[in-house]
């Protein structure tokens, strides 16, 4: 303590040394001080922060002396130069202080509030979603934790853009880029976030553009094949020449797939967009990924060529767009653009590949349910070709630390099922926990139904993975990749926040 108010004392001398060095008297005759002004007013200091006080006397010639005290030095502790011009002041503990500067005499007095308090280091944003696509909001997050003034101001830099009110809720007015800026009243901290708008209505990010088409142009089916998720894609001409199909093609990085196609006319050609980069657009190199036909001819199909998925593909959520047209004319990709139809389908990019696996025999998982997630299954299903399926209609979205229940019926009594959840999302199911459900016992006749509550773990993944649930016989032993004998394996997306 004592070695902490000599450094205290010390670094107060130093600076009024370097301040009043010029202020020597020269002449002893008393001037009597008639104002002092201060240079702070009020001040907020940590514990053992330091900051210095200074007295501009008039006159600046006055020869009389200024003294301070402090109204608690538990609080704030003041120290000064001999004649009072220099002081500083010393942040002892929480709470508040008042300083008082004043003269001989006691006739003229200043007075300096001070506050210490915990101050702010720096602040973070965290997003709090709302089911309002032009709409979310924002809580604060305070670094420390126990700050003492927890109060911030919100600017939007383009309020025509984004609007963001006192609370931090932020609204969508027109499409475009603004940043939304959080500063804290004690210490000017700030946070940033830069935001998008688009469509119409706009909304909050982006979204890809709407398209409309005039003509009797279509593709008749669209069928990949060699993917994770699979489209098998059949339909006649959509109303206003546009669908958003509900088929769901899932991929991962660094593969490839075959896709075939048909046209409903032979004037007519065919391109397919994907969005790889997520960006919610078709117009980054690599993007066009296939042309079937060619211009100012006829080109009767069938169709069919690989796809590769890029290295660099964002994994997550992105689209695929098939536009078939006139093969003498040019192709739009937003807007009314005459002579064409276009379908859209939804992309899962994942980083991981999951093993294949089929089997034999009639064991069928034929509802498959969840409850208490953000999203939920509603799975029923007979038995699908070469005993696998990946179920992408549907997807369980749930968070970490969140509890859903899953409840399942088997095709059969001598069955029992075995559900895995890969919880690290490394495209395996074979980590510890990661069986997470026995429905039914070996070796014995297993009625069900069944149903199991399951818990996020706090170590889980955040993003896409999957879950893998085998419906097999009692009598013998899973497996879970290559070709597995008197099984039925389906795979289900989940999402985990």
């Amino acid at each position: 303590m004592k070695k902490n108010k000599l450094n205290f004392l010390m670094s107060l001398l130093a600076l009024s040394m370097i301040l009043f060095s010029s202020c020597e008297e020269d002449d002893l005759t008393t001037v009597s001080l008639n104002e002092i002004e201060l240079s702070e007013s009020a001040l907020q200091l940590s514990i053992n922060e330091v900051k210095p006080i200074i007295v501009t006397p008039s006159p600046d010639t006055t020869t009389e002396k200024v003294t301070w005290s402090s109204s608690d030095e538990q609080v704030a502790e003041i120290q000064f130069s001999e004649n009072g011009l220099v002081a500083g002041v010393k942040g002892i503990s929480l709470g508040e202080a008042i300083l008082t500067a004043k003269n001989v005499d006691g006739n003229i007095t200043k007075t300096v509030t001070i506050n210490v308090i915990i101050k702010v280091e720096s602040i973070a944003l965290e997003e709090v979603v709302s089911a309002n696509p032009s709409q979310t909001s924002y809580n604060v997050i305070f670094t420390p934790e126990n700050a003492s003034i927890k109060e911030v101001t919100w600017s939007s830099s383009d309020p025509s853009v984004i609007s963001v009110d006192a609370n931090g809720n932020v609204t969508a007015i027109s499409p475009g880029v603004a940043v939304i800026t959080a500063m804290t009243i004690q210490g000017e901290k700030t946070a940033v976030i830069q935001l998008a708008t688009s469509g119409d209505p706009v909304i909050l990010g982006l979204q890809y553009c709407s398209i409309s088409g005039t003509g009797g142009y279509n593709a008749d089916t669209i069928v990949t094949t060699g993917a994770e998720g699979n489209i098998n894609y059949s339909g006649s001409q959509p109303t206003n020449n546009y669908e958003l199909s509900t088929e769901t093609l899932v991929v991962t990085t660094d593969s490839q797939f075959s896709i075939s196609l048909t046209q409903s006319n032979n004037w007519s050609k065919s391109k397919i967009w994907i969005d790889w980069n997520g960006d919610k657009d078709f117009e980054d190199a690599g993007e066009l990924v296939i042309e079937f036909g060619l211009d100012a001819q006829l080109n009767d199909g069938p169709f069919n060529d690989m796809i590769n998925v890029p290295v660099d593909a964002a994994v997550g959520t992105s689209r695929m767009r098939v536009q078939t047209l006139d093969a003498w004319t040019n192709y739009g990709l937003c807007g009314d653009v005459a002579n064409q139809t276009t379908k859209d389908f939804e992309v899962e990019i994942l980083g991981v590949s999951y093993c294949s696996i089929s089997g034999t025999g009639g064991y069928n998982a034929d509802t498959v349910t969840t409850t208490g997630g953000d999203t939920n299954l509603n799975y029923s299903g007979a038995q699908p070709a070469g005993n696998y399926e990946f179920y992408t209609t549907e997807t369980l979205s749930t968070s970490i630390g969140n509890s859903f229940t899953l409840d399942l019926v088997q095709s059969n009594n001598w069955s029992k099922s075995k559900v895995w959840i890969d919880w690290n999302a490394d495209g395996d199911f074979e980590d510890v926990g990661e069986l997470v459900i026995e429905f039914g016992l070996d070796a014995q006749l297993n009625d069900g139904p069944f149903s199991e509550s399951l818990t996020v773990p706090n170590n889980a993944a955040t993003g896409n993975t999957r879950m893998r649930i085998q419906t097999l016989d009692a009598w013998v032993d899973f497996g879970l990749c290559g070709d597995v004998a008197n099984q039925t394996t389906k795979d289900f997306k989940v999402s985990i926040f």
